[in-house]
């Protein structure tokens, strides 16, 4: 390094220590100019541009870093953390396995590729590195966390608990941990058992799934007293909670007051998507094609019968059918939100131009297959698309979408008002979009057909 760029490099350094980000930044660029091939400079320089936020910028200076120094291997970690955040996974993943390859006792490497491959569908694969990294690093409570969820979405319950509880010796009061814990039991509809738990965590949506367990184990009036604390305090942009509201009102005969969408029924939208329906469509069948391939792992999923759910996270694996999908479903979400600009409530009001996919994952159903009751706790707009369907008889609900203000067993009063609902009957190529507050389930079917839909979950952006 020149004598020049070795004193903006350190005049850089300094700047950097001293909070000066933005000079920083000007300063290694201006040696980078004098010393165009200083690798050192480059990965100052991509790691103060990741921390500015100019995440694409920062990638590009710590690949021209590693092209003239391969063998960096946190270069290569923190690479892939900026195409984790990115969403292309595939590239990630290779950033992970090549600092594991080069520095094989890096245990956030490992975790991180567990993350990758848990995001992919690929839950075995998770595992074996969220073990790894436990491995190489047995205080580190998100492996612990993170190895317990991969293994509940396996169906083995009982190894979880164990791995949020061994999360919490290392780190305690972890919140991750607190609340997957609570999670964990509420699955297992240890409802009363799950509460303090989730009191405890205080992440997330922690205090709806609190209010859904007083609700289910009667506990009246702590619900209404948590529930009127909740609307007083917080933003009304819970759908757990406006399912509980409202399911409360009709019970109780009461005012619903809260306001994430008091008119659930009038933002269910099902439109055609040309680009999926007719009798020909090269994208669906692209989808039908990845989906029969059998190329994703499935999770357990208990209210699903004579069907398979998968794994991970559909919209951000590399297939281009997926992406293109993912794509579709984008435009189709702005359209939704175009057509409901003008609505006085918080499903619509409060979402912002950042969103993104939740979860996202395909049902395939056999003869006789159908999903009880439910509602996506942690969306605020849920949605399918319907790739394959039973042929039915013209005035027969089979196969069909019922969304309803009632379901999953909540509790039911005598003398309680009328809980609404309403059928959908479906065309291949179709896409519904409704207020994740709304209880949805597919009627079975008789057809010796699949019914193959893929549903995803959009949110406000983390």
């Amino acid at each position: 390094m020149n004598e020049a760029a070795a004193s903006l490099n350190q005049q850089a350094i300094a700047s950097y220590g001293g909070g000066l980000l933005d000079e920083a930044i000007r300063l290694w660029q201006e040696a980078l100019v004098l010393a165009p091939e200083q690798w050192e400079i480059m990965v100052y320089l991509g790691s103060a541009l990741k921390e500015s936020g100019d995440a694409d910028a920062a990638a590009d200076y710590y690949e021209r870093a590693l092209a003239l120094q391969p063998g960096m291997a946190e270069v290569h970690y923190n690479l892939g953390n900026i195409r984790q955040d990115q969403g292309d996974l595939e590239r990630a993943g290779a950033c992970y396995q090549k600092a594991l390859a080069l520095k094989e006792d890096f245990a956030l490497a490992a975790y991180n590729l567990g993350n990758v491959c848990r995001d992919q569908g690929r839950l075995d694969d998770a595992i074996d590195c969220y073990k790894r990294a436990i491995l190489l690093n047995p205080d580190h409570a998100p492996s612990y966390n993170n190895l317990g969820n991969a293994v509940k979405h396996q169906g083995n319950y009982e190894v979880a608990l164990q791995c949020y509880q061994a999360a919490l010796i290392k780190k305690p009061d972890y919140p991750d941990a607190l609340y997957n814990l609570g999670n964990a039991l509420y699955e297992q509809q240890d409802f009363a058992g799950a509460l303090p738990w989730f009191d405890r965590a205080k992440v997330r949506d922690a205090e709806s799934r609190a209010l859904y367990c007083c609700y289910k184990t009667r506990q009246f009036e702590d619900f209404a007293a948590r529930l009127e604390r909740h609307q007083q305090h917080s933003v009304h942009n819970s759908p757990q909670v406006a399912t509980l509201a409202a399911h409360y009102a009709i019970n109780f005969g009461s005012e619903n007051r809260y306001n994430f969408c008091p008119q659930p029924f009038d933002f269910v939208r099902q439109v055609s998507v040309p680009e999926l329906a007719g009798e020909h469509s090269d994208l669906r069948e692209q989808l039908l094609s990845e989906i029969r391939s059998g190329g994703i792992d499935e999770r357990l999923q208990g209210r699903l019968h004579e069907g398979v759910q998968s794994a991970g996270n559909l919209f951000y694996r590399s297939e281009p059918a997926y992406r293109q999908l993912a794509d579709l479903v984008r435009r189709q979400f702005d359209a939704y939100l175009d057509h409901y600009r003008n609505a006085d409530c918080e499903l619509i009001r409060s979402f912002p131009a950042e969103r993104e996919f939740e979860s996202s994952w395909y049902i395939r159903m056999r003869q006789g297959g159908h999903l009880d009751a439910h509602i996506h706790e942690s969306g605020w707009i849920s949605g399918a698309v319907y790739l394959a369907l039973p042929t039915r008889e013209a005035d027969s609900d089979e196969g069909c979408f019922e969304v309803s203000v009632h379901g999953d067993d909540y509790p039911v009063e005598e003398g309680a008002g009328e809980f609404p609902s309403r059928v959908l009957r479906l065309s291949v190529g179709d896409i519904v979009m409704f207020p994740a507050c709304l209880f949805h389930r597919t009627i079975p079917f008789a057809a010796d057909e699949e019914r193959i839909c893929i549903a995803f979950d959009l949110r406000p952006a983390s």
